[in-house]
């Protein structure tokens, strides 16, 4: 099965809100605050996706309200420590 998903285009996105301790996701370290947020959660549930493109997405980060714009290369996946909109994972 292959693990990889490909993002082109140009996407406005939200940070989601909550966040299941142990959860996958896939997201963006802040370029501000440097805190992780997410924007969708992780389909393989095991953090073993490959991620590419060329897509820029425009987000605010939940935990500092900088906005920015981000690339598909930006792209991060990670596990959540915690519940709540980030994670220092």
């Amino acid at each position: 099965m292959d693990r990889t998903i490909s993002f082109a285009g140009h996407f406005p996105v939200e940070s989601k809100q909550a966040l299941r301790p142990g959860g996958w996701y896939i997201g963006f370290r802040c370029g501000a605050c440097g805190e992780h947020f997410a924007i969708m959660d992780e389909p393989t549930g095991d953090g073993e996706v490959a991620l590419s493109g060329n897509a820029a997405f425009e987000a605010v980060c939940p935990n500092c309200a900088t906005p920015r714009t981000y690339s598909a290369a930006e792209l991060v996946v990670f596990e959540a420590a915690q519940g709540g909109p980030a994670s220092t994972a």
